[in-house]
């Protein structure tokens, strides 16, 4: 990831305001994409660039030169999946980490991946090595927690609640 452009979609959502702070600190140039002018203020201390639109792929063209991003980090899912495939370079990879619901389908334009030389990467776990490295990320200050709320556990249900409205920039924290 050092010296490349890295996307991340949903910049403010729990995922994403930590992969924001992790591609910067492994030596990413890092679009954060947003739909909140409200939250880009707050993104704005984690990423090198923000971009507020749902309709993004142009404005991260023009940020690299008309280039594209070597990598996005997909953190929304099929809302924004169009617009992070068009704000690759040629052989740029995707990364899908957001927004997992098994019954959702997407219509893939296979011409278009295949012409572009795109590579999509699902992920979902980390290993031993993964967990060390952010713990010395975070041990060292480079990534910071952002949370957004801490509730208790008999009020999971005003966490959830919480959770739903689309203001909150992070992580919900459930003590126990």
């Amino acid at each position: 990831m050092r010296g490349e452009t890295v996307v991340v979609t949903g910049a403010s959502g729990g995922v994403g305001i930590h992969a924001v702070q992790l591609a910067k600190a492994m030596g990413a140039r890092v679009i954060a994409v947003t739909r909140s002018e409200d939250k880009a203020s707050f993104i704005r201390r984690f990423a090198n660039d923000v971009v507020v639109a749902s309709k993004f792929s142009n404005a991260v063209k023009s940020l690299t030169d008309g280039v594209g991003a070597d990598v996005v980090i997909e953190a929304v899912g099929t809302p924004t999946l169009d617009e992070s495939l068009r704000s690759l370079r040629m052989g740029g990879r995707a990364i899908i980490i957001g927004n997992v619901n098994p019954d959702e389908t997407y219509a893939l334009r296979l011409g278009y991946i295949i012409m572009k030389d795109v590579s999509i990467i699902g992920n979902v776990r980390s290993n031993r090595s993964d967990v060390a490295e952010t713990l010395r990320l975070l041990g060292s200050g480079l990534v910071k927690p952002v949370i957004a709320a801490t509730y208790p556990l008999d009020r999971f249900s005003d966490a959830l609640e919480f959770m739903r409205n689309s203001s909150r920039i992070g992580k919900v924290l459930i003590k126990t």
